[in-house]
């Protein structure tokens, strides 16, 4: 196996985010502001990928833009190169019926994950985030509506984000450090509004694509063929596909060397460069 070099971008010491008593109201929508200054606008017009360009390269091409310009965010891209350690995030969830068959599996492997979810479907469910935490796992937030950040001004952002914790903290009575953007959507003005309230922005290097609902056996191979030290695992709540593909990940994983861990574990050796 390849290591990368290590493309944390932030301090990860351990943040503490205050508990909220109640979901926040929704503020009334303002006109959208230009790019903030902490990124100059050619941050925000992305260059151009060819079109098989894998998500996890753009991701890396920004993270390494806001580097050259100086930028520091709360924000884990992965995590130590030199440790055969693999994250697995499910996002979108709670989901009242594949939820529980996801656990089941992960339960069965002994396998710890990193939740992210959405805060509307964790107030339908909040008895399936009791037991994802119940069982080991971690919760992170994935904003209330799911919606793309880039497009909603940072008095939303910080009402997307903060309702959802709000909904966590209700169903688990703890609050969340790690957030991830649908999408992998975000500027600057995103993850300093994000930053604000003590979240760590958390991405990803693997993403078999399995939203758009490939078979099993595309979703193992493209997978597999993406481990690494330190990898970050996209996958999602709620995909048939996904549940049967992923006993062979765990499986496979294992036998190439790899330990499963949460984000916060995966994390915790990180230091700020």
């Amino acid at each position: 196996m390849n290591a990368k070099p290590l493309l944390l971008t932030a301090a990860l010491s351990v943040l503490s985010v205050p508990a909220l008593a109640a979901a926040p109201k929704k503020p009334a929508a303002a006109p959208k502001k230009p790019a903030p200054t902490l990124l100059p606008p050619s941050f925000y017009n992305a260059p151009s990928f060819p079109q098989n360009a894998r998500p996890y390269e753009m991701l890396l091409a920004k993270n390494q833009y806001a580097r050259d310009q100086s930028c520091r965010f709360n924000k884990i891209l992965r995590g130590n190169t030199h440790h055969p350690q693999i994250a697995l995030t499910f996002d979108d969830g709670p989901h009242p019926v594949y939820t529980l068959q996801l656990l089941n599996i992960l339960r069965r492997l002994h396998t710890p994950a990193t939740f992210f979810v959405v805060g509307e479907q964790v107030e339908k469910n909040p008895g399936l985030v009791r037991l994802e935490v119940a069982e080991g796992n971690e919760v992170g937030d994935h904003t209330y509506d799911h919606v793309n950040l880039t497009l909603i001004p940072p008095e939303l952002v910080a009402y997307e984000v903060g309702r959802c914790n709000a909904a966590i903290t209700k169903a688990t009575g703890a609050p969340v450090r790690f957030f991830r953007p649908p999408g992998g959507e975000y500027n600057g003005e995103v993850l300093r509004e994000v930053a604000g309230h003590g979240y760590i922005t958390t991405l990803w290097t693997n993403d078999p694509g399995d939203f758009s609902k490939p078979s099993s056996g595309v979703i193992l191979k493209r997978t597999l063929a993406h481990l690494e030290n330190g990898g970050i695992i996209l996958l999602h709540d709620g995909i048939p596909e996904t549940l049967e593909a992923l006993p062979g990940i765990i499986t496979a994983a294992r036998l190439r060397g790899y330990q499963f861990v949460t984000v916060s574990q995966l994390a915790h050796p990180l230091k700020t460069k």
